[in-house]
């Protein structure tokens, strides 16, 4: 009987350890799709598409590189078989989180929208303000963001103003090293 408890709550224990594993993944999975479904609007409403495919681009990892191009990061966008452009989904820490990002350029690499997708703090999510992400539209490749010079400051968003700013300059410094080693 003693022997017969034991395995009863073995089972239990390995029971609720897959139920509390499966559940974080499903969370993950969840977030993905959340997230996913945010991009394919931004993306219908700054390339006025309805229909429209997403190719992940795959980059191997160099040393070179500083943003992360792992994953499904960086998507093509083509309708009819034409490209369009690309989409960029980074994830940029805040003062105690993380938050997400995207930018959508066209096919020359030229910032066409950036957009806070989740920001998760209480704190700082002004850096999602259209007036703010504005200033990141229409610079290429060659360009470099500095705070407080071509960046404005936002009171009390410091620490997710220089992390975005950052991001950005890391995104644009690596598609510029994969455009001119002929890698995209």
């Amino acid at each position: 009987m003693g022997l017969h408890r034991k395995i009863n709550w073995s089972f239990v224990l390995l029971y609720f350890v897959v139920i509390l594993c499966s559940s974080f993944s499903n969370h993950e999975n969840v977030l993905y799709k959340n997230i996913l479904k945010k991009v394919k609007k931004e993306i219908s409403k700054v390339f006025v598409l309805e229909d429209f495919e997403l190719n992940p681009v795959q980059i191997q990892p160099i040393k070179e590189l500083t943003a992360d191009f792992s994953g499904n990061r960086l998507l093509e966008i083509s309708s009819n078989d034409i490209k369009l452009g690309y989409a960029y989904v980074g994830t940029a820490p805040s003062k105690t989180e993380t938050f997400e990002y995207l930018v959508l350029f066209d096919n020359q690499f030229v910032i066409k929208k950036a957009k806070v997708l989740l920001y998760r703090e209480s704190w700082g999510g002004e850096i999602g303000s259209k007036r703010w992400l504005k200033q990141f539209l229409l610079k290429g490749t060659n360009h470099k963001f500095i705070y407080r010079q071509n960046i404005s400051a936002i009171s009390g968003a410091t620490i997710s103003v220089k992390s975005m700013t950052n991001a950005v300059n890391e995104l644009l410094s690596s598609l510029n090293f994969l455009i001119q080693n002929k890698i995209i």
